[in-house]
């Protein structure tokens, strides 16, 4: 009995030395389940910029040469070097020589050109603009990991045209069997072999299953696999995740954001995107003339008041811009003059201009003609509250605003594109070089080219095209901060805001950390530390753990 007594005493004794110097660590395991919202069409980079599901994919299961790190500069990826020649029209990049393909094949010069070669077809449907731009490059095998693109003229930019956003390669030896018009129908579209972090395992019309590549990750992940559940928009993501049926909501927008954060098992993750929304002008509208004169823009400047906006209209959806180039990025001029709230000044210009209200309607008239236009915007809620909030405050100061939401490919394509408009709500991704020329140097105003606003200011398109072709950055920050002044003065467009970025993901989930990203797809930056399961180990084997993870 003595004996019993004293191996019990020592079994409790054990049990409370492991209870009380034991803890609980993340174990492998678990699955994370995201909803997005629409269905992948083509899962290959040359082919995915234009469903925001397949641009996700994309850069999740290919890589580009290069790609953006969280400041928004350039690293290696595929490649391991790049070179720039001192008139930045020849680069030449260098392939790492452990690159490979998911099935284990190695990626050299070979995939890089033949991708190149594809992006040039005129029979294959890229971008117009990235279409126009790889057009004008030769690209030369050196050697296996050697690749020389010789361009038609200067472009301090192009090193971002190289990643996986706008350039993703892909293995030659799975695609060389179709032609270029055939690639969309092609049944690799939706099985596809890329280099990236993730594999895809699984594929159905109601989800889809990515499995991490180890080798990819400087330490293996936590969960064994990446699961996208398909839905028809935000809302339902929103729902499912209020039911348990997914960890993640893969975009949060600002309509949803205050259900967003009533939900107690619900953490939320803001970045700011780069990219601005924008009140933009047609300054040779038939319609609406008055708009070509620069008093009348700043005078509508004055008369916005963009902090109410994104106090109350839209909480949480942006925060308040004053430039076209982003503040995050080195050629952003903190000193770019700006227009405050002043309905008062507003009012003063427009009388200067020789708008009053001489019928007492509300509207200011000259020569007869009210002071009027059409605002059109894209038909999203936020859109709608936006352009609402806009002619609200436009008519304080005299100004009629007739609010008109139409379709976002509608927006674009019958008005946008034709020059069809007179003023518009519009949103632009902005992802690297701070390069504006595509959106407003006076050679885009042509139906090919992206500004919509007309604007035409020489001294602006000399500070424009003297940037693209100078590789010291100094002297490029001089001319893009002698851009935004012009464009200041002349306002071709009002800064409204940029936009943030919101992700929701359960409690359930843990060490998620999303950072600054340049687009949505990054949220996964930091997955291989994610995890839902727990395990309980000794102090001691904690200890091993943690030097195990600094010898990493």
């Amino acid at each position: 009995m003595a004996l019993l007594g004293l191996l019990l005493v020592v079994a409790l004794l054990s049990y409370a030395t492991y209870t009380y110097t034991s803890e609980f660590v993340p174990a492998r395991g678990g699955v994370f389940v995201e909803g997005v919202a629409g269905n992948p069409q083509y899962i290959n980079p040359v082919l995915c910029q234009y469903n925001e599901v397949d641009r996700d994919l994309c850069a999740l299961i290919f890589n580009g040469l290069l790609r953006f790190d969280q400041r928004g500069e350039l690293q290696p990826d595929l490649a391991e070097s790049w070179e720039v020649s001192p008139a930045s029209d020849v680069f030449t990049f260098t392939l790492r020589p452990d690159a490979r393909w998911h099935d284990g094949l190695r990626i050299t010069a070979d995939d890089v050109i033949f991708t190149v070669e594809l992006m040039q077809d005129p029979g294959l449907q890229v971008l117009p603009d990235l279409a126009v731009l790889w057009r004008s490059v030769i690209a030369r095998k050196i050697d296996d990991r050697t690749v020389v693109f010789q361009l038609s003229e200067p472009y301090a930019a192009f090193p971002d045209y190289t990643t996986v956003r706008w350039f993703g390669v892909l293995p030659k030896h799975y695609w060389q069997r179709y032609k270029p018009r055939e690639l969309a129908r092609a049944q690799l579209n939706t099985q596809p072999i890329g280099s990236g972090p993730f594999r895809v395992t699984e594929i159905d019309s109601q989800h889809i299953r990515l499995e991490p590549v180890s080798r990819e990750f400087e330490q293996p992940p936590y969960l064994d696999a990446l699961e996208f559940r398909f839905y028809p928009d935000y809302q339902s993501i929103l729902v499912a995740a209020e039911q348990g049926e997914v960890h993640g909501v893969s975009r949060i927008l600002p309509e949803y954001i205050g259900r967003a954060e009533a939900m107690t098992d619900l953490q939320l993750f803001t970045s700011p995107m780069p990219g601005f929304t924008l009140l933009l002008f047609n300054l040779e509208s038939a319609n609406a003339p008055f708009l070509a004169d620069p008093i009348i823009r700043q005078a509508i400047a004055h008369g916005i008041d963009r902090e109410r906006l994104l106090q109350d209209v839209i909480p949480g959806a942006g925060m308040l811009a004053d430039s076209p180039i982003l503040p995050e990025s080195w050629a952003h001029n903190p000193d770019t003059p700006s227009y405050e709230y002043d309905p008062g000044k507003a009012q003063a210009l427009l009388e200067q201009a020789g708008w009053v209200d001489t019928d007492n309607d509300g509207i200011r008239e000259l020569d007869d003609r009210p002071l009027e236009f059409i605002l059109l915007s894209d038909d999203a809620p936020h859109s709608l509250l936006v352009n609402q909030a806009i002619a609200s405050d436009l008519a304080r100061i005299g100004v009629r605003a007739i609010t008109q939401p139409v379709s976002f490919t509608g927006l674009v394509s019958d008005f946008l594109v034709p020059r069809n408009f007179s003023a518009a709500l519009v949103n632009w991704e902005l992802i690297g070089d701070p390069d504006p020329y595509p959106l407003w140097h006076s050679s885009q105003i042509s139906p090919a080219g992206q500004n919509y606003s007309g604007w035409n200011n020489r001294q602006a398109d000399i500070a424009m095209e003297q940037a693209r072709i100078t590789t010291d950055r100094d002297s490029r920050r001089d001319l893009y901060y002698e851009f935004q002044k012009l464009f200041a003065q002349d306002l071709p467009a009002i800064l409204l805001y940029y936009p943030l970025y919101t992700y929701g993901v359960s409690t359930a989930v843990n060490d998620v950390e999303v950072g600054r990203i340049n687009e949505p797809a990054e949220r996964f930056r930091t997955f291989a530390d994610w995890y839902t399961q727990l395990r309980k180990v000794t102090l001691s084997e904690r200890r091993t753990l943690e030097f195990d993870n600094l010898e990493r």
